[in-house]
C-alpha cells in the first residue's frame, strides 16, 4: 500500500512539472492608429531596434520613429513620382531607399531624413527591383527581375555610398516567367555574415535561390509553395541559420490557401508546408527574435508560436509589410494605413 501511495504522489509530481513545462504563448494585441501622418501607401519597412523604425512607399513620403510611438513624415517633393518599395536603415540618421519600377534609383541620408543622395540609378527598362538587404554596416545586396534569363544582382561594400553590378559564377537560369515580387522588399533576406536567399515565383514552380558567399556562388531549390502566374514566394524570413519561413500564394487569388507557407529546417536546403496554413495571400512575414512570427497580407495577420508550423488569425485588418521586436512591432498598408503590434 505504502509503495501505491508513493507512486502515485510521484506521478503527481511528475505530472505537475510537465504542465509547468508547457510553454505560454504570448498575448498579440494589434492597435490601429487612427491619426496616421501618411497618405500614400507604404511597403518599405524596417526596424533598427525597438525604437528606432523606418518606413517608405508612394508619394515621396519617408517615415521615421525614434521613441516607437511618433512617426514623421519626411516628404521630399524629388520623390513623388517614385515607389520605395523596400527601405534598410543603420540608425536613426542613415537610411537606404530603393525604387521598384521600370529602371531604379536607390537614395542614402545620413541626417535624418532631412537630405538625400542618390548612389545608385538604372534607367533600363526591363529593370524592376524586388528587394534587398545587408549582411553588416558595409555589405549589402539587392535585386532585380530577371534580364538575359538571369536574376540582375548589385552589390555594396562601402554601406550602400556605391553599388555595382554582380557577376556570379554560376548563376542559374531563371524559369520562364519566373520573377521576385517586390510585395515588402522582404523577398531577399541576408543571413549570418555570407549567405544569402532569395524567393520567386510566376514560374512552373516556386524556387528559393541560395548562396552563401555573398552571391558569388549560386544554388537553386524548388519549394511546395504556389506556383504559375502571380503566385510564389512573396516574403521570407530566417530565424536562425536552420530554421526559415517563406509566405506568398497568388495576390490576385487572395483568399486561396493552398502553398502560401512553406518552412525549412535545414538551411533551405529543402521545403515543407505547414501543418496548418496562414490566412490567404501573405506579402510579408517577420520575427520578434523570440518566438513569435507575423504574417500580414490582404487577408489580414496572422500569428505563429512555432516556426511556422501552424498559424492562427488573429486580424482581418489588411496590409502590405509588418517587422517586429521581442515585445511590439509595426504594421504599414494602403493609404498610410498604420497599426502597432503588442506582443504581451
Amino acid at each position: 500500500m505504502k509503495i501505491l501511495i508513493i507512486c502515485c504522489v510521484l506521478f503527481l509530481f511528475s505530472c505537475s512539472d510537465k504542465i509547468k513545462e508547457q510553454p505560454i504563448n504570448p498575448q498579440i494585441q494589434i492597435v490601429s492608429v487612427t491619426t496616421s501622418p501618411f497618405k500614400s501607401s507604404k511597403r518599405g519597412l524596417f526596424a533598427v531596434n525597438k525604437n528606432t523604425i523606418w518606413c517608405s512607399g508612394q508619394g515621396g513620403e519617408i517615415g521615421l520613429t525614434t521613441d516607437n510611438e511618433t512617426w514623421i513624415n519626411s516628404k521630399d517633393s524629388l520623390f513623388t513620382n517614385l515607389d520605395f518599395r523596400d527601405i534598410h536603415a543603420f540608425s536613426a540618421d542613415k537610411a537606404i531607399i530603393m525604387s521598384s519600377g521600370n529602371g531604379c534609383e536607390l537614395y542614402k541620408t545620413v541626417d535624418g531624413a532631412k537630405s538625400w543622395k542618390l548612389v545608385y540609378e538604372n534607367n533600363d527598362s526591363l529593370v524592376f527591383f524586388d528587394g534587398m538587404d545587408f549582411w553588416d554596416d558595409q555589405n549589402g545586396i539587392a535585386f532585380s527581375d530577371p534580364i538575359n534569363k538571369q536574376l540582375f544582382i548589385i552589390n555594396t561594400t562601402d554601406g550602400g555610398d556605391s553599388w555595382k553590378e554582380l557577376a556570379p559564377i554560376n548563376l542559374p537560369n531563371v524559369l520562364l516567367g519566373e520573377a521576385g515580387f517586390a510585395a515588402s522588399g522582404t523577398g531577399i533576406v541576408c543571413v549570418g555574415d555570407s549567405t544569402v536567399y532569395i524567393g520567386t515565383g510566376g514560374g512552373n514552380v516556386s524556387r528559393v535561390f541560395i548562396s552563401h558567399n555573398r552571391g558569388l556562388n549560386w544554388t537553386v531549390v524548388e519549394t511546395p509553395m504556389l506556383k504559375g502566374e502571380a503566385s510564389g514566394i512573396y516574403s521570407m524570413v530566417f530565424m536562425d541559420k536552420l530554421n526559415g519561413v517563406v509566405v506568398g500564394g497568388n495576390y490576385l487569388d487572395s483568399t486561396n490557401t493552398n502553398g502560401n507557407c512553406a518552412i525549412t529546417a535545414d538551411g533551405g536546403l529543402t521545403w515543407q508546408l505547414p501543418q496548418t496554413s496562414p490566412k490567404g495571400y501573405q506579402s510579408c512575414v517577420a520575427d520578434n527574435g523570440n518566438g513569435v512570427l507575423v504574417a500580414t497580407g490582404r487577408n489580414g495577420v496572422d500569428v505563429s508560436y512555432d516556426k511556422g508550423n501552424n498559424w492562427e488569425h488573429i486580424s482581418d485588418d489588411a496590409y502590405y509589410s509588418c517587422v517586429l521586436n521581442v515585445n511590439s512591432g509595426w504594421l504599414i498598408g494602403r493609404s498610410g494605413k498604420l497599426a502597432k503590434i503588442l506582443i504581451d
